[in-house]
């Protein structure tokens, strides 16, 4: 008597390895391109949370309150694609050229460098401004110069998976999917 035994033949095998990698091969590139659209909505959900939370900080303190780029995590010496902090702002008036950070206690909040491939650009009024300052009241200072408009997007994204965030003069946040930025 014959005892068969159960398994694949190699010919068997290298089919099945064949039609894996050709799988594998048309799901990783679209993979990828899933991994940067979600990249880029995370990153401008997280710079709309920094908005709001120097929005309500200024508002709660009754003081100018920034939001901008830093390089030492104390002052605002940085751009948008480094780290971010949110500081108490003691400039002489709403409308000043830069922030002025008093001390390292009038930081409150700090946010880590997007990754490398993240771009981020901000305009206002014809300008590119490394900070954004709130008033007292919640209002946009600098509003001489018109509404903010941020487009946060990661290099690899497609369609509409960047990110327009808008503050308005009277400080309110609108965020929207983006066109423009992914590539």
């Amino acid at each position: 008597m014959r005892i068969k035994q159960g398994g694949l033949t190699l010919i068997e095998l290298m089919i099945t390895l064949a039609v894996l990698a050709v799988i594998v091969g048309i799901a990783v590139p679209s993979f990828n391109t899933m991994i940067q659209n979600n990249r880029s909505l995370a990153l401008g959900d997280e710079l709309a949370s920094a908005l709001n939370f120097a929005r309500s900080e200024a508002i709660k303190r009754g003081a100018r309150v920034t939001l901008c780029g830093t390089t030492n995590g104390t002052t605002c010496n940085g751009n948008w694609t480094n780290s971010w902090i949110v500081v108490v702002d003691t400039a002489a008036t709403d409308d000043a050229a830069s922030p002025v950070v008093a001390n390292a206690a009038a930081v409150l909040r700090v946010w880590e460098a997007p990754e490398s491939n993240a771009a981020i650009t901000v305009t206002q009024g014809g300008t590119n401004p490394t900070f954004v300052r709130f008033t007292r009241r919640g209002t946009l200072g600098r509003s001489s110069n018109g509404d903010v408009a941020m487009n946060v997007s990661f290099n690899g994204c497609s369609s509409n998976s960047a990110r327009q965030i808008s503050v308005g003069i009277a400080g309110m946040l609108n965020m929207s999917r983006s066109s423009t930025g992914c590539s």
